[in-house]
């Protein structure tokens, strides 16, 4: 009774590393033609993340580099994990490894406050993490402002008080009165600090301390960074109510 003799494989392939980010992973597959035929490699499928149509051919007893790239899902966790990569009737392991990809998107993109200097107030916005790391709103800190015309009021002033003097002068003054303009920083914290989760959306209240020393009556602006995303904030101050007197 003849011997039946194992099929050797017409293909081997190998692969070390695919990474990226989620939407953008890119890595490379060896591909050995070991049949007596040429190879048409039409797919390279990666277990658990999809298939990638690519279309090469290999000569016999050759092997060429396939390219591969992978769109994941966007909350796809960072790390690194083994999958196994199949092309043709060859399959072999590669580590896969995502990178983390910080995305946030804040709903409305500004928001407007009045209320006389110092006070706190309470605007709302939403926050969706669309990225695969947790968004944090425990350490929000505190946005810069600046008085809405406040440079081409000074500069204008500036040329008219000391306009005859020259521009050295002119210089000093305008540096002069931008100072002026200056405020303290606008505290910003979250009414409720729990982190925004990959994939989460929720209304989040902020809570803006406005600065003790800004003028009645003008209007600052700033922005607030939050993981690549930005709040415009605009704050008009008001003039401070009077307290109300007690009955004799």
């Amino acid at each position: 009774m003849p011997s039946t003799r194992p099929r050797r494989p017409t293909v081997r392939a190998s692969a070390s590393l695919l990474a990226g980010s989620p939407r953008r992973v890119t890595g490379h597959v060896e591909v050995e033609n070991r049949g007596d035929e040429e190879l048409v490699v039409r797919a390279v499928e990666v277990a658990g993340a999809g298939t990638v149509p690519v279309v090469t051919s290999v000569a016999p007893g050759d092997s060429t580099r396939v390219r591969v790239r992978l769109r994941l899902d966007p909350h796809t966790p960072p790390g690194r994990t083994e999958v196994e990569v199949v092309v043709g009737d060859a399959r072999t392991t590669a580590v896969l490894e995502v990178a983390e990809h910080p995305r946030v998107r804040i709903t409305p993109p500004a928001v407007a406050v009045s209320a006389p200097p110092g006070a706190t107030v309470t605007t709302r916005v939403v926050v969706a993490n669309l990225g695969n790391v947790t968004v944090p709103l425990d350490r929000l800190g505190a946005v810069t402002l600046d008085e809405d015309g406040g440079v081409c009021r000074s500069l204008d002033g500036a040329l008219r008080a000391a306009g005859e003097k020259g521009y050295q002068a002119v210089l000093d003054e305008a540096v002069r009165r931008v100072a002026g303009t200056r405020v303290d920083q606008l505290r910003v914290r979250a009414a409720d600090p729990s982190p925004v989760e990959p994939g989460q959306t929720r209304a989040v209240d902020l809570e803006l301390r406005l600065p003790a020393d800004m003028s009645a009556g003008r209007t600052y602006s700033g922005m607030l960074r939050l993981v690549g995303a930005s709040l415009l904030v605009q704050v008009t101050a008001e003039a401070a109510r009077p307290r109300a007197r007690k009955a004799s």
